[in-house]
C-alpha cells in the first residue's frame, strides 16, 4: 500500500513538471533575452527546467488530472506549447518596437544602406536598429523587466488553465492590434528624427531651386547624419523610459 501511495505520488509529481517545463521552455525559446540565438539552447532547458521543479508545488492545483491515454497527454502538451510560445512571441513583439523605430531614423539619417547582422532579431538589420534593439534589451535587464516576463509566464496558469486550449481567434485579433500597436509606437519614438529629416529635405529642395548647379546631395548628407546623431543623442534617455514603459504597460494588459 504504501509503494502504491509513493508511486502514485511520484507520478503526479513528474507529470506537474513535465507539463509547467512544456509551457516555461516554450516561452523561453522565444522570448527576448532568454530566447536569443547566442544563448545555448541546453542554457535555457536547464533554465526551464530548474524553474519547473521549483514551480510545481505551488502551480499544481492548476493542473488537470494525469491523462489516461497518449493522445490527451499530446494534446495537453501540444496546448501547453502553443501558450507558451504566445507569451514569449508578445514579448517578442513589444521588443521589435525599437526595431521599427532604429529603421526609420536610419532612413532620415541616411544610413539606411549600413547593415549588420541584428542579434535580437535574428536578421539583417540597420546599425541604428541594432543599437537601439540592445539598447533596449540591456534597460529590460537593468529594469528588472525580465522578473516581470517570468513572473508573467507563471501567473498564466491562473488565467489560462492548462487542458483549456486558448481562443484562436481572440488570440489572432489581439496579435494584429499588438502589432499595429508596435509599428504606432515605434514611428512616435522616431517622431524627433522624422521631424528633421523632414526640415532638411525641405531645406535640400528650397536650396537646389535656388542654385540648380550645387550639389545639394554632397553638402547636406554631412549635415544630415551630424543632426540625426545629435538627436538621437538628445532623446535617448527619454526614448528608453518611454519603451520600458511601454513594455511593462503592455506586457501587464496582456495577462490580465
Amino acid at each position: 500500500m504504501t509503494f502504491n501511495i509513493l508511486e502514485g505520488y511520484l507520478t503526479g509529481q513528474v507529470f506537474a513538471v513535465l507539463v509547467i517545463f512544456t509551457r516555461i521552455s516554450s516561452a523561453l525559446m522565444v522570448m527576448p533575452g532568454f530566447g536569443e540565438t547566442y544563448v545555448f539552447s541546453r542554457a535555457k532547458l536547464v533554465l526551464s527546467f530548474l524553474l519547473a521543479v521549483a514551480l510545481a508545488p505551488f502551480l499544481e492545483q492548476f493542473l488537470p488530472p494525469i491523462p489516461t491515454d497518449p493522445a490527451r497527454l499530446s494534446v495537453l502538451l501540444l496546448g501547453e506549447i502553443f501558450i507558451g510560445l504566445l507569451i514569449g512571441t508578445v514579448a517578442r513583439f513589444l521588443i521589435s518596437t525599437m526595431h521599427v523605430a532604429g529603421m526609420i531614423i536610419s532612413f532620415q539619417s541616411s544610413l539606411s544602406i549600413a547593415t549588420q547582422f541584428d542579434p535580437t532579431q535574428a536578421a539583417q538589420g540597420t546599425v541604428v536598429g541594432n543599437f537601439l534593439s540592445v539598447a533596449a534589451l540591456t534597460f529590460i535587464f537593468a529594469l528588472d523587466l525580465h522578473h516581470m516576463m517570468l513572473r508573467g509566464v507563471t501567473d498564466s496558469y491562473s488565467l489560462i488553465i492548462p487542458g483549456n486550449f486558448p481562443p484562436v481567434a481572440d488570440i489572432a485579433d489581439y496579435l494584429g492590434q499588438l502589432l499595429s500597436k508596435v509599428f504606432e509606437i515605434g514611428v512616435q519614438l522616431a517622431a524627433p528624427s522624422i521631424v528633421i529629416g523632414l526640415l532638411l529635405n525641405l531645406a535640400a529642395g528650397i536650396i537646389s531651386r535656388l542654385m540648380p548647379n550645387m550639389q545639394v546631395f554632397f553638402v547636406m548628407m554631412p549635415l544630415q547624419l551630424m543632426l540625426s546623431f545629435f538627436v538621437m543623442m538628445v532623446v535617448f534617455q527619454m526614448t528608453m523610459m518611454e519603451f520600458a514603459q511601454f513594455f511593462s504597460e503592455t506586457f501587464s494588459d496582456f495577462l490580465e
